[in-house]
Parts: C-alpha cells; sequence; structure tokens
C-alpha cells in the first residue's frame, strides 16, 4: 500500500501528480490501487492553493510500504512536527521505502534520514538546504535521487518523474511506459534541474530569490 503524507499548506500537485501517476500505474497491471492519504491528524487539510484534501491519521498506516512525503510552503512546520518525524522514522525502520517531493526533504531530513545519504530538492532550496542539513550528500542538479530505501525529488512536477521510477521498480519498464502515454508525460525526463535554473546562478543569488516558494518559514534544527 502506497501512502502519500499531506499537511496544511501542502502543495497539490506534490500529492496529486504521484498519486495520479500510482492510479493510472495500477489501472495498467488491472489491480485496485491501494492508496491512503495520511496526515498528522485525519479530516480535510487544505493545500496552499485552498483545495482539500481528505487525510488519515498515521493510525491507519500499518500495511504502508511506500510513503511519499509532500512539500509545500507549510513543510516548517511539518518538519517541527514530533508526532510526523517520529511516524517516518519509524516506517523507515520498518524497512518501508520513503519518498519525498520537492521541500517535503526536509522532513526527512529532520527525522535524520538523509544524514550520509544522496539526496535533492526544489533548486530555489539549494542554498538554505545544504547549510542546514550538511550531512547529507545533496545532488542539486538531479530530478530524483535513489539512496537505498529512501528517495528524494526536486520541485513539484519531479515527483511525477518520481512516481514513474518507482511504478518502474514495482511493475517493470512496460507497465511505466504505458502509465507515462496514458498520462502524456515522458517515461524518462531528460536533462536535470539546471535547464530550468542555472545552478551557476544559484550559486550568486541568495536564498529569498526562491521566489516560487512563499510564505517559507524558519526550520527548527532540534529533533
Amino acid at each position: 500500500m502506497i501512502g502519500i503524507l499531506i499537511f496544511p499548506d501542502f502543495q497539490l500537485l506534490d500529492a496529486a501528480g504521484p498519486i495520479s501517476v500510482f492510479e493510472v500505474a495500477a489501472r495498467c497491471t488491472g489491480k485496485t490501487l491501494a492508496l491512503r492519504v495520511l496526515a498528522a491528524g485525519a479530516g480535510l487539510v487544505r493545500s496552499s492553493s485552498g483545495v482539500e484534501m481528505m487525510a488519515r491519521d498515521f493510525k491507519s498506516a500499518n500495511a504502508i510500504t511506500t510513503l511519499v512525503i509532500a512539500g509545500g510552503a507549510g513543510v516548517a512546520d511539518a518538519a517541527r512536527c514530533e508526532v510526523t518525524r517520529a511516524f517516518v522514522q519509524r516506517l523507515a525502520r520498518r524497512g518501508v521505502r520513503v519518498a519525498s517531493v520537492c521541500s517535503g526533504a526536509y522532513v526527512l531530513a529532520e527525522a535524520g534520514l538523509l544524514d550520509g545519504r544522496r539526496a535533492t530538492t526544489h533548486w530555489g532550496r539549494t542554498r538554505d538546504f545544504v547549510a542546514r542539513y550538511p550531512k547529507v550528500k545533496f545532488e542539486p542538479d538531479q530530478i530524483f535521487t535513489r539512496d537505498g530505501n529512501v528517495w528524494t525529488s526536486a520541485g513539484i512536477t519531479a515527483g511525477i518523474d518520481l512516481a514513474l521510477a518507482m511504478v518502474t521498480e514495482d511493475h517493470g519498464e512496460e507497465i511505466a511506459q504505458q502509465a507515462a502515454r496514458q498520462l502524456v508525460l515522458y517515461h524518462r525526463r531528460s536533462g536535470g534541474q539546471s535547464q530550468f535554473s542555472s545552478l551557476l546562478e544559484l550559486k550568486h543569488r541568495p536564498a529569498a530569490s526562491a521566489r516560487c516558494c512563499p510564505g517559507r518559514a524558519k526550520i527548527s534544527t532540534r529533533r
């Protein structure tokens, strides 16, 4: 079963993109999609766009084998939430495949799951992320990374690329290709994040230049 972790002010496409990939892939295999949207508190969870998504609480996650954590403007509070961090850590210890979309990487980092691992996040958060988490083997130009059972992806639509890669691992190339065709997507996107924003430019701009990620709050590094 796949779990999608959301929180108040999550980015809608961070959750909806992977959900759509998993839905179409399940249809291609002829199986029923086993997926749950999860949050620290059950009920409607408001995204940063104002659209709400219904979530179950973490107690319903016993059968989860893959967890995908959304990012978004509310990620600072999610990363500080002890209940959320403990939940993610518990699943990782159990051997669950854990992943993040965009700034969801902050939740994984605060849970200590990225220390010594390869990881990426949205290009606009590179400077801040590297400064906060020097133990992470950060790879800024990747669309997504995989290091063992921990996956991370770049900004927003990169969660779709990550989900397609997971489909490939779970069901093979043919199903992933079928799903990509159905969704009118590239099976594998060429190039890295530098095609969208120059990495050279990133080295000289302050973190505040990430205008596409407004409302970013400070994240406590306490665990």
